[in-house]
């Protein structure tokens, strides 16, 4: 695959996932924006409690209900019901799981284009957390996570893959579209770019769009790779693309 042919696929990617937030299903802008929110682990677990309180007293209020068998949702004879209903509740994660990252790097003096899959887990106590007005459900925003993210690099020097293990750290208060933070790892190159199999230091900058903390985000990663063997030991590169958190 071509250096140009892999950059109009990721930029591509890219635009699918603009659209595909810009038209995720819910309610108005104004709506949305209707949270109730706090900052900080003492106050996050208040609103934790609130809200279980809350939510406890509503279903004390609510009448009994007879049981009703489920009823299969078959489509064709299929149960494409089933995995649709599920697809429906769960496309952020989806999409921030499947579509790319793009990016392009700057390897000595020759540029090249990647495409990354940046896969996070968070964990900590949640530093911002949100519900929206008229429901109980709890949003967290943790701002430690732990990153796997596999690649391919296409340059002058042919197609390359890597993997690159992380930690990063972003700051997002509730009243901010924008988070901010960095990071660590070290990138792997695993085969092509004719270079050998080497790894490097790898410190980045990160800054996040988004409404806190509904679970949707653009990150634009600022990375550098200091590498001790092959050529092009230092390598400067940025990636944008959705996550889940």
């Amino acid at each position: 695959m071509s250096s140009a042919a892999l950059s109009a696929r990721v930029s591509l990617s890219v635009a699918v996932i603009a659209a595909a937030v810009a038209a995720r299903p819910g309610v108005a802008r104004a709506e949305r924006d209707k949270f109730d929110k706090a900052d900080g682990p003492t106050a996050c677990r208040a609103l934790d409690a609130k809200n279980t309180k809350e939510r406890r007293e509503y279903e004390k209020e609510q009448p009994a209900e007879p049981y009703k068998y489920p009823q299969p949702r078959n489509v064709l004879g299929a149960p494409w019901g089933e995995l649709f209903a599920g697809i429906g509740g769960s496309y952020d994660v989806l999409l921030a799981t499947l579509i790319p990252h793009a990016g392009a790097q700057l390897r000595g003096a020759a540029p090249a284009s990647v495409a990354s899959w940046p896969w996070a887990l968070s964990f900590g106590p949640p530093y911002t957390c949100s519900r929206r007005e008229g429901t109980y459900d709890m949003r967290f925003f943790r701002v430690h996570r732990l990153l796997v993210e596999p690649g391919i690099v296409a340059g002058d020097r042919g197609v390359g893959f890597f993997t690159r293990p992380g930690y990063r750290f972003v700051y997002h208060p509730s009243d901010w579209v924008l988070g901010v933070g960095g990071g660590f790892g070290t990138t792997v190159e695993i085969a092509g770019n004719r270079e050998p199999f080497r790894a490097s230091l790898s410190p980045e900058a990160v800054l996040q769009f988004g409404n806190c903390c509904d679970h949707a985000y653009f990150t634009l990663a600022i990375r550098y790779d200091h590498y001790f063997t092959g050529r092009n030991n230092d390598i400067v590169g940025a990636s944008l693309g959705f996550v889940y958190f």
